[in-house]
């Protein structure tokens, strides 16, 4: 098992522009992590430096969809200085847009695995979209991803679709997913933290497809648990499918990012050795 920190954590210092995506890698070096999930809603390029806002340049207009060469060039550097690994390039899609959307989103995936193969990333994850119990929903999904699965698979990287919200609310719609292509290409990334019922149970039944983990924090209590979920049952429930593979932070509470993600991170590590 591998410990990675997403850079989600750094969400409030990345919106505030504190911080850019191209950092995340020497921040996640600094509080001791070597492997980083990087996510491309944060790839919006770096604002002039002031000497050119002095000339009148501009900072270029972002376009989550059309990737900036020099931003992502900015990215792998950075990346490979910093000495760390990454395990993951996070995307934000639709897979069951429908019209001249679906277009789109065939074009941004495609455009996304071939940045994720650039940038050394060996997955990639994926949202699914929708409704919850949209059936064309679903039937559109299976079809875009007859079309991108191939060209991920042709460049080396696996697709992890997360439950998140909308359509995925259901466990057993990524259930159906993942059997229905049968691919070691394609599976279920894990968030701990997005299931509506019970966390555990909702591991349990994901687990056997599970191809890459998140693991989301909000608070811990004195003794450095997590407050909202149950992270003994569910790494326990990873544990007896089989999984080994990396679970990635996502730290999303009040407080400070750096005290966030080393807490969880004890968390995990404890729970894991039980």
């Amino acid at each position: 098992m591998l410990i990675a920190v997403s850079a989600w954590s750094f969400h409030a210092e990345l919106y505030g522009g504190r911080l850019h995506v191209s950092e995340v890698p020497f921040r996640s070096y600094e509080l001791g992590f070597r492997a980083v999930e990087l996510l491309d809603q944060f790839l919006w390029p770096a604002p002039p430096n002031r000497l050119a806002r002095w000339l009148g340049r501009k900072a270029r207009v972002f376009d989550p969809h059309a990737y900036d060469r020099q931003t992502l060039l900015r990215v792998k550097m950075n990346r490979v200085r910093s000495g760390t690994q990454l395990v993951a390039w996070g995307v934000e899609s639709d897979l069951t847009a429908a019209g001249a959307a679906r277009d789109e989103q065939r074009r941004y995936l495609a455009q996304a695995i071939a940045a994720a193969r650039w940038l050394g990333a060996p997955l990639m994850r994926l949202t699914l979209g929708g409704e919850q119990a949209d059936r064309a929903g679903y039937d559109r999904a299976v079809d875009l991803l007859s079309s991108v699965l191939p060209v991920a698979i042709a460049s080396g990287v696996k697709l992890a679709i997360e439950n998140h919200g909308g359509l995925s609310a259901d466990p057993q719609v990524l259930i159906d997913l993942a059997t229905h292509f049968g691919s070691p290409f394609l599976g279920v990334c894990v968030d701990v933290g997005n299931f509506a019922g019970d966390a555990a149970e909702g591991v349990r039944r994901l687990a056997p497809h599970a191809l890459h983990v998140h693991a989301k924090a909000w608070a811990f209590d004195a003794r450095c648990e997590e407050t909202s979920i149950d992270y003994a049952a569910c790494l326990a429930a990873l544990r007896a499918a089989g999984y080994d593979g990396v679970i990635s932070i996502e730290y999303e509470g009040d407080g400070e990012a750096a005290a966030g993600v080393r807490a969880a991170r004890r968390l995990i590590e404890r729970h894991w050795r039980a």
